[in-house]
């Protein structure tokens, strides 16, 4: 009797088993050949039930362009920046990797497993989330703009060194951006947008760091260092000048005490007892470039000019990375600094001014350093054609206005040596050659020739019948 009682129970539980056996059944049956995506099935909230691989794909790259490729829109105030996901830092979705976890639902598993699958995404929504890729470095550049460009940031203290003097610049409250959380807000918006958004920049108020005198000394401070030439093997230092404040420590953080938006520390400039020119000729035993033009001893004022400019260039020695400025070193042409009247170009034509010949010096120069292949920072030619050097090579300066200019950019110190004498001005740029050196040949072509125009003046005061 016990048993009759469970017989019922047993014919249920085989109900159930055969209804589950055909379920199972009739769904592989059904999906056995499909090739779409099961119903139920999304992709960061984007239906794909019902569509192939290729429609999946094709209706994500839709979606997430949208995402992508419209504009964000930063704001704080006035100030407003503008991002565009795709284009400023390289904002993507692995859209492949998600069609292909969309697809496998209800296919990845065994045939219970598989019904089980599809069973519950009729039910109940399947979602396979798919991350935003970009580049961080991208992001983190662009943040860092935003993070200078508002308006009102904070100041904080900052100095700088002009004429031997420390510049102290006192700082001032201002907002500084919340990077972390900006960078947040960015990324969450991109995910959960489909058409122009606008950020209200997070920032908080901010007061300017105080000014550590000791910190600024430390990293403001530096001994000088020697040079040195070691010629086996080949190694030569430059050397340095030291840095140090003019006051103590303590007497310039009394500076501090008076309420000022600037605070000047003087500076004293400490030379090595060693530097490159006390090397001696070793240290310039290549010559990389000459060039010799000649001049007329008999115009003498001319002559004293030419003469004077190649004693103010010569033995400059200029450092790697160092700069030559001819009206720098040769100085203004003034009667106290012993300069003669000599014909000199203008506008109007050939007039007497002083200096006149310099351009002679500064031209042969030029030349020099062009054999050399050192970098031209500025030069100009003359206004008319001249005599002392090949069309197209010359340098014209005047002080004040025309310079010409050029930097050392090779590995180690040159020197420049000038000489005029007897009719000759010879400048050679002395150095040490590198590893790479490369010959310059300096060639010259007419491309055109304008012929010159008479013109004839009236002028009252002249006699009848003649011309001017």
């Amino acid at each position: 009797s016990s048993i009759c009682r469970y017989i019922p129970l047993i014919f249920v539980s085989i109900g159930i088993f055969l209804f589950v056996c055909i379920l199972s059944t009739s769904f592989a049956l059904v999906n056995i050949n499909n090739e779409k995506i099961i119903t139920g099935v999304s992709v960061n909230g984007i239906s794909l039930a019902g569509l192939t691989v290729d429609e999946a794909t094709q209706k994500l790259s839709d979606e997430f362009s949208k995402k992508l490729d419209t504009s964000l829109t930063l704001v704080c105030g006035d100030y407003k920046s503008e991002l565009i996901p795709s284009r400023d830092i390289d904002a993507t979705y692995n859209i492949s990797a998600a069609t292909q976890a969309a697809y496998s639902i209800g296919r990845s598993g065994n045939l219970i497993q598989n019904n089980y699958e599809i069973l519950i995404s009729l039910l109940a929504t399947k979602k396979v989330n798919v991350n935003l890729q970009y580049d961080s470095q991208k992001l983190n550049n662009y943040i860092d703009t935003i993070s200078v460009e508002l308006p009102g940031l904070v100041e904080h203290p900052s100095y700088y060194v002009e004429n031997k003097n420390l510049i102290i610049v006192k700082g001032h409250s201002g907002v500084e951006l919340l990077q972390d959380t900006t960078k947040n807000l960015i990324l969450s918006n991109i995910d959960s947008r489909s058409s122009n958004a606008e950020i209200n920049i997070p920032t908080k108020n901010v007061e300017p760091n105080e000014i550590n005198i000791s910190q600024i000394h430390e990293e403001i401070y530096s001994e000088p260092e020697n040079a040195y030439l070691i010629k086996e093997p080949f190694e030569l230092n430059v050397g340095s000048t030291g840095t140090d404040f003019e006051i103590t420590v303590d007497e310039a953080q009394n500076l501090l005490q008076e309420e000022k938006d600037e605070y000047i520390i003087p500076l004293k400039i400490i030379e090595p007892e060693i530097g490159v020119e006390d090397l001696g000729n070793d240290v310039f035993i290549h010559n990389l470039g000459t060039f010799s033009s000649t001049y007329k001893e008999s115009n003498v004022n001319r002559s004293i000019n030419v003469k004077l400019a190649s004693n103010k260039i010569n033995n400059v020695i200029l450092l790697p990375g160092e700069e030559f400025s001819y009206n720098k070193i040769v100085g203004e042409r003034t009667y106290a600094n012993g300069f003669r009247e000599a014909s000199v170009y203008t506008s109007s034509g050939v007039v007497d001014g002083l200096g006149g010949g310099i351009c002679q010096v500064s031209s042969t120069l030029y030349n020099s350093v062009l054999l050399a292949n050192l970098e031209i920072v500025e030069r100009r030619n003359h206004r008319y054609a001249v005599s002392y050097v090949p069309l197209g090579t010359d340098a014209t300066v005047a002080y004040g206005s025309i310079d010409f200019r050029f930097k050392n950019n090779r590995k180690y110190p040159i020197k420049i040596v000038a000489s005029s004498q007897n009719g000759i001005c010879t400048v050679s740029i002395m150095g040490i050659k590198e590893d790479v050196e490369y010959e310059v040949e300096i060639t010259t072509k007419r491309l055109q020739t304008i012929a010159f125009q008479t013109k004839y003046i009236e002028d009252g005061s002249m006699a009848a019948g003649t011309q001017k």
